[in-house]
Order: structure tokens, then sequence, then C-alpha cells
């Protein structure tokens, strides 16, 4: 069991920020609405974040109470600093039963932050961690030029172990990024450059976006001016239907569906199992009917009992095109052939099965319609 635990990695077995950590002078705490006070443009987008919904998210805390005993394993990196658990527990090579004691400095404020300004920009002796080195601040800055490096991102988004037989990590993104020979960074998508003041009345200078969307599903329902930044999320994958400019009545008319993994250096989907994208094509006449359809699922296939075991993967590597035949019979009228490509976070039966009713389990990445006409 140690040496599973040592390939999980020492970022699962203890929190990034230990307990009993004290705010920087300078700061009025250690929660993000405490930077916020200054850095308030990043506050604003690390709140629509998947990062700020890490211990919120209803999917997750659905898992979570499935086996209660070996979530210290997963909240260190949902909830990566130690006073955002309400019980400090230290590996003993026994997942089940690590040592555990109460903390008394357990904030549930806190918690709800999931994963904070202080998961990644906590330094120690006191001091807040900064990308550039500078940066003149009201608190102790301490340069770290790794903040900007995929190894950050990689401790927590690269994780694959098995711990028993239905108890099992599966997320290797971090693998695929460095099999992709990728010289961008994971911020590079995830975390785009912008210029703008770090602060109100600062200097316009160059920053990152904390936005995180991930796939760009969130993880409740959005308002309004959250949705105004998820607007701003771009897929990794392009679509493309090829179809002839017309057909006689009664040929065999052929097509093609490309997906292409243009902009992702990971695999799409990447990171939980069970995600996975359904591209659907439909073929209908002019009065509606339909003519022909077609369903293709892209994802990995896993089965959880007795043992939990990956079955299938067919997902899409970078810049891999995935060509998706079509074939139909032309009629005497133009057809109309519709797309659909969604990405989903849960198939809806899981969602059901974990009682998940009102959940954003999906997000539509392409829906277009092409038209074509018979010759004569």
């Amino acid at each position: 069991m140690i040496a599973l635990l040592l390939l999980m990695g020492a970022h699962w077995e203890s929190p990034r920020v230990p307990p009993g950590a004290a705010a920087p002078s300078g700061l009025a705490g250690m929660k993000a609405s405490d930077c916020g006070a200054c850095h308030q443009e990043i506050y604003k987008e690390w709140q629509v974040s998947v990062h700020a919904h890490a211990w919120t998210d209803v999917q997750f805390q659905k898992e979570l109470a499935k086996d209660p005993e070996v979530g210290w394993v997963c909240i260190n990196c949902h909830t990566p600093a130690a006073d955002q658990q309400a019980e400090i527990a230290v590996a003993t090579g026994d997942v089940r039963n690590p040592e555990r004691s109460e903390n008394p400095n357990f904030s549930s404020e806190w918690q709800q932050e999931g994963i904070t300004c202080m998961s990644c920009h906590w330094g120690e002796e006191g001091a807040i961690r900064g990308p550039y080195g500078d940066t003149s601040a009201p608190h102790p800055v301490q340069h770290d030029p790794g903040l900007q490096d995929s190894e950050l991102c990689m401790s927590c988004h690269q994780a694959v172990a098995r711990v028993e037989d239905t108890l099992v990590c599966s997320f290797n993104t971090g693998v695929e990024w460095q099999e992709s020979g990728s010289e961008a960074s994971c911020q590079s998508c995830h975390m785009p450059k912008v210029e703008r003041p770090l602060l109100p009345g600062g200097p316009v200078r160059e920053v990152r976006q904390h936005l995180f969307l991930g796939s760009g599903i969130p993880k409740d329902a959005l308002e309004p001016h959250e949705a105004d930044y998820y607007a701003l999320f771009q897929s990794g994958l392009d679509v493309r239907l090829e179809l002839p400019d017309a057909a006689a009545p009664g040929s065999l008319v052929q097509g093609t569906l490309t997906l292409h993994n243009a902009r992702a250096d990971h695999y799409v989907p990447s990171g939980d199992p069970e995600r996975y994208l359904l591209a659907q094509i439909q073929v209908r006449d002019a009065q509606g009917e339909l003519l022909s359809q077609s369903t293709a699922r892209i994802g990995q296939r896993w089965i959880w009992w007795p043992k939990a075991e990956r079955l299938a993967d067919n997902r899409i590597a970078p810049d891999e095109s995935r060509e998706l035949p079509l074939s139909f019979a032309m009629p005497e009228g133009a057809v109309n052939v519709s797309v659909l490509v969604e990405h989903y976070r849960i198939s809806p039966e899981n969602a059901a099965y974990h009682e998940l009713d009102g959940y954003p389990i999906k997000k539509e990445i392409a829906a277009f319609t092409q038209s074509l006409s018979p010759t004569r």
C-alpha cells in the first residue's frame, strides 16, 4: 500500500498549505475574498471557475459520500489548504486508516472556496508566491517562475493509481500533454495572457486570466455575468462536414464529419474517465422526414465493479482528425444534414444514479445544418 500511495504522489498525502498557516503580513486573511480586495478582476474570474467549485461541486460531493473513509486522499486536491479540512489526516501506508486528528483551525467558510488563491500562491515564511518577481505589494512576495510551469497543474491533474480493486484514479492529462511534445504550458491555454492592471489604479501590464474553465461545462447554473465569462471558452475541437455540392435523386450520397483536435495538447476529452463526446448526424428531407441518422461516442469505457478496468478508449489525440462517415439515398428534393457535437461530463444514466437533478452535465461544442440540393 505504501508503494501505491507513493505512486499517487506526495501532493495527495498532505495539503499544500500546512495546518495553522498564518496570513502573510499585509493581508487581512487567507481567503480568496481577502486577496480580491486588491486583485479584483482576478477574483471575479476565479469566482466563476471550476476551481472555485472544487468542494461545492455536487458530483464531487456525491462521489465523496460513496466511500468517506478514503476521502482524505481526494480533498488534498479539492481543498488544498489544511485549514480547509475538518480533520488532519497523515498517511500511514493504509489508505483506510491514516492518523486522524481534529483540526482546531478548521474554517468551514474557507473550505467552501475549494481550490483557492493560497492553493497556488501560498509561499514559505509568510510570503505570497508570484510568477514575475517585479511587483510592489503590501505583502511579502516570493518570486516563483514555477507558477507558469505545467508541473504546478500536473500535481493534481496527473493522478493515475490503483489503490484497491474498485478504488482508482485515472487522470492522465499530464502524461498526455508530455507525449504531445508541445512547448506550450497548461497556463498558455487555461490561463491566457491579458494586458490590464493587476489591481485598480495600477499600471497596465501582462497578467493571466484566472478563469480555469476546463472543458467549459460549469459546476452549477450560470448567472448572466458568469455566462459572459463562459462565452470566452473555445473548444479544442474543430468540426467540419463535407458533402458534395449536389447529388442526383436516387444516388448514394457519401459525406464525412471530421473532428479535429486542433487546440488541445492532450486528448479530447481528458481528465475524468466518465467524460465523452457525442457526435450526432441527422439527414432529413424538405418535409422534415428523417432519412438517416448516426451517433458516435468518443471517450473511455470503464467497468467499475467488481474490479475497475478500462475496457476501451477512442479519444482524439492532439492534432488528430477523426473522420465519421455518413451515407444516404438522395431523394427527389433537397435535404438538410444536421450536426450536433456535445461534450458530456457524465452520462445521463450516471447522473440519474447519483441523483444529480438539474446538474449541468454537458456542453454544446458544435451545432449546424448544411443543405444539399438534387441535380436536375
